[in-house]
């Protein structure tokens, strides 16, 4: 078995030297494989030295359960009294604005669409603990279910449709619906799941647990690095415990300013009963609002969307939305997909009162 090394981007493999950051004289691409928050390193890479070059460094991109839309777990480290890389997780927390605009700089540039550039994404769907000693023994014995650790829909770490970076985005202007706006999205990267594997570990850890060259997670690896990929997994063998989705919701005024005090109002069909769609968890960072949704036979749901209800704030007034369907079959509406991240970006009107501006003689 070839020796795998934990190393991202090697200059000279013979040296062993790491890729400065601002190299442009890259001749041949070459692969580069990578676990959690790498994902979000090289793209932001990619995004900020090659998004205008006519050479791209990168030939096989292949991401290990990639943090591409942040991690719950990140939300729960900050919490913590002491210094766990605070401003690391600051952008790995849901939500965050980091992964925001490099989410919208990857779907608005369509990277994945560079001619000569593939992308692969390898996930585990095993959400249970990979750890040694207490933990590991108090979890089976008593069955504890830590939910940034064991979160349904996840690998114990990173959703799965947090992971996955084929995701939808639109931005809905005044007084627009989603049908008057244009939808944008990452598609046709490849998603290979294998339900024992985690996040971490040497027992389950989707890149930690190779140990052998017939491992089926280092095959399908090389079978991508040798030019001839195994198939993808298919949806339809998709397993029922990530069946999630996240939808991400930003709220601007007309001139783009940020509202963060705000609670979008979701909607069914009128009388309609669905079970089928649940919102699991929420969380609000800085303005940007992230919903998390576990979902049965979507195609039983007859209407779904929200609005954002007209909020008064002081003398500041922020006008209602119109109503955003986000799923509607009957009207051909379909922006809501499983196993996605959807970022949506809306704007309200802001009105001033008349006393908004006023100064006043304090003698």
């Amino acid at each position: 078995m070839p020796n795998i090394r934990p190393v991202i981007m090697l200059k000279n493999p013979a040296k062993n030297r790491a890729l400065p950051a601002n190299e442009r004289n890259i001749q041949k691409p070459f692969d580069i494989i990578i676990h959690s928050t790498g994902a979000l390193v090289v793209r932001a890479w990619i995004s900020k030295y090659y998004s205008e070059s006519e050479v791209f460094p990168i030939k096989n991109f292949i991401m290990g359960a990639p943090a591409n839309n942040g991690s719950r777990l990140a939300n729960w480290g900050k919490k913590m009294p002491w210094d766990w890389g605070n401003k690391v997780l600051e952008g790995l927390k849901l939500a965050s604005g980091y992964t925001w605009d490099l989410g919208w700089d990857w779907i608005d540039k369509r990277y994945h669409e560079i001619d000569g550039f593939n992308m692969f994404h390898i996930q585990g769907t095993k959400n249970d603990l990979d750890l040694p000693g207490f933990i590991d023994w108090a979890d089976d014995l008593f069955n504890i279910k830590i939910p940034v650790f064991e979160e349904r829909g996840s690998d114990n770490t990173v959703r799965v449709c947090a992971a996955n970076l084929n995701m939808k985005g639109v931005k809905i202007g005044l007084d627009q619906k989603i049908s008057d706006s244009e939808i944008k999205k990452i598609d046709g990267i490849p998603i290979y799941l294998f339900e024992d594997r985690s996040h971490f570990g040497e027992e389950h850890g989707i890149l930690g647990a190779i140990k052998e060259s017939d491992d089926k997670v280092y095959k399908t690896i090389l079978s991508i690095l040798e030019g001839n990929p195994v198939e993808p997994t298919e949806i339809s063998n998709y397993p029922e415990n990530i069946n999630y989705l996240m939808i991400n919701i930003k709220v601007c005024d007309q001139i783009g300013n940020i509202v963060e005090d705000f609670i979008p109002r979701f909607y069914f069909k009128e009388g309609a009963i669905n079970p089928n769609l649940t919102i699991k968890h929420r969380v609000d960072n800085n303005g940007i609002h992230c919903y998390y949704l576990e979902f049965g036979d979507l195609a039983q749901i007859k209407k779904f969307g929200f609005r954002i209800p007209k909020m008064k704030v002081g003398e500041v007034t922020y006008n209602r939305s119109n109503y955003i369907d986000l799923y509607w079959p009957e009207e051909n509406i379909n922006f809501m997909e499983p196993y996605k991240t959807h970022l949506i970006e809306i704007k309200v009107k802001k009105e001033l009162s008349d006393k908004a501006m006023v100064f006043t003689n304090p003698g």
